[in-house]
């Protein structure tokens, strides 16, 4: 079987001086925090994916405001690789998670997220915006 690299947008999305991350148990069996999103669906550009991943997830509409970047995680031992672009968002209402692969969410500032198990991904979006905004 011929395998592709998957094709999946985060959301950054940022509340005053907190950013929402969602915890799942991801393919290595483990437990971290990520930012929300999902799989780019064919014929959907990114905005429409993000907007439509974040409204089923979280329950949630956004405005995208900026492309942040993009960071390609590849582990083969888990049969995964995907090329991740990160969207700055606005939220327009509250969360309620809605899918049950989501074990807990919240709003958390940089203090706070040090000390939370993120993945690579998460981490590496964190420390941009880090360089970009200051201590948020």
């Amino acid at each position: 079987m011929k395998k592709e690299p998957r094709i999946v947008v985060a959301a950054i999305i940022r509340n005053g001086n907190k950013l929402l991350l969602t915890k799942e148990i991801l393919e290595n069996g483990k437990e971290y925090w990520i930012f929300p999103g999902g799989g780019v669906k064919f014929g959907e550009n990114l905005e429409e994916a993000i907007k439509r991943e974040i409204k089923e997830e979280l329950g949630m509409e956004i405005e995208v405001q900026k492309f942040v970047g993009f960071k390609e995680a590849i582990f083969p031992k888990y049969n995964y690789h995907s090329l991740i672009f990160f969207f700055l968002v606005k939220p327009l209402g509250k969360f309620s998670v809605k899918e049950k692969k989501i074990l807990d969410a919240g709003y958390f500032d940089f203090k706070e997220i040090e000390n939370l198990n993120l993945v690579d991904s998460a981490r590496w979006a964190v420390e941009k915006l880090k360089i970009e905004f200051g201590e948020i």
